[in-house]
């Protein structure tokens, strides 16, 4: 039987963030962390919020043509 994760392969998908770290830092402390982490969810949120906001615009801008 082979080793599926050898063949497994990683894309970035395009838009896509990626953290990269040049060395594990084990002396990261909570607040480093923390800060880490609030910087990726403020990110996610302002891309949904845009998102929904875009949806929005879309369905009104449907609602005001009739199509026959």
């Amino acid at each position: 039987m082979t080793n599926r994760k050898s063949r497994r392969q990683y894309r970035k998908a395009p838009g896509r963030r990626v953290w990269v770290f040049s060395e594990l830092n084990h002396d990261l402390r909570p607040e480093q962390v923390a800060k880490i982490i609030t910087a990726a969810g403020l990110e996610q949120a302002r891309l949904e919020a845009a998102a929904q906001q875009q949806a929005d615009e879309d369905a009104t801008g449907r609602k005001g043509t009739a199509h026959a």
